[in-house]
């Protein structure tokens, strides 16, 4: 996200607090974009697999590192389903199937809106 970018373009992040925490910096957002989107899958991959194979430990562990990345470029959505994921695996618990689905929803938008915000930046 540039300065002056229409944030309405964005419906899943909120970037402009980010912007604002780094000075303005555009080509640091665009790094941290960069970072989420090459690193995330493979983190939200592994959490896919502990919930299949019932490792509670594990999606606690996934979650709360991914929960944290989330929250950088303030998807709210997906932090709170993230920060549930996180607690139920406290408590030795793995989500259902339906809340699986709704987590690889809301991280593939969350996901293709960060890399726009890696492109669009990285262009300023």
């Amino acid at each position: 996200m540039t300065p002056g970018q229409d944030q309405n373009e964005y419906r899943h992040i909120d970037p402009s607090r980010l912007l604002d925490a780094v000075g303005g910096d555009a080509r640091t957002v665009a790094s941290l974009a960069k970072t989420f989107a090459d690193s995330a899958p493979e983190i939200f991959l592994r959490l896919e697999q502990a919930v299949q194979a019932g490792n509670a430990d594990a999606v606690r562990h996934e979650s709360h590192t991914l929960k944290g990345m989330s929250a950088l470029f303030n998807a709210r959505v997906l932090t709170q389903l993230l920060l549930d994921t996180e607690q139920a695996g406290r408590q030795g618990q793995t989500p259902a199937p339906d809340d699986l689905g709704q987590l690889q929803t809301l991280f593939a938008q969350a996901l293709e809106e960060i890399r726009r915000v890696a492109q669009s930046a990285a262009r300023a």
